[in-house]
């Protein structure tokens, strides 16, 4: 078996990833979480390779999780958080395959992404009920910067902070 690594994403893995996001999307409205429905098809997959940096990650060519850097804030930061600063730098998209939760694919792509930015400012966002995301992003130095309501949830705006530690 090879160790798992990371790569830029292509156009010939639309549809892995797309199933993947999918697979997360259905996974998380069974624990009570349905803000992922319906977000992610093969076009929205498409728009982010062309808007976005996308990398997933592989082992035994199957992806097994991905994630999206872009520098656009996603439309509904100015309604949920009005006062908040901008960021250069913008995380999306990060999703590992449920059944491969909990190795550690999450923390080696959000890794992998902060050292591409170097001192950049970088922002992301999570849901209020996911009290596990929010600790994985709080114990890799992300802080939360403000609260408010997008998309109909109760949204924490993380900035990270190179100084935490990891």
């Amino acid at each position: 078996m090879n160790s798992p690594h990371i790569r830029k994403a292509e156009q010939k893995d639309i549809s892995n990833i797309t199933d993947l996001l999918i697979r997360c999307a259905e996974n998380m409205h069974q624990q009570g979480m349905p803000h992922w429905l319906g977000v992610y098809d093969n076009e929205a997959v498409q728009q982010n390779l062309l808007t976005k940096q996308v990398y997933v990650l592989e082992k035994d060519e199957q992806i097994l999780g991905c994630i999206a850097m872009g520098t656009e804030k996603a439309s509904y930061y100015d309604d949920c958080w009005p006062e908040a600063p901008d960021a250069e730098i913008y995380i999306t998209q990060l999703a590992v395959s449920p059944e491969k939760q909990g190795a550690g694919y999450g923390k080696q792509l959000l890794k992998f992404c902060l050292k591409q930015v170097h001192d950049k400012t970088v922002q992301l966002d999570a849901v209020d009920h996911y009290p596990a995301l929010l600790k994985f992003y709080k114990n890799l130095g992300f802080q939360i910067i403000a609260t408010g309501v997008g998309l109909g949830d109760k949204r924490h705006l993380f900035t990270y902070s190179a100084n935490a530690t990891t």
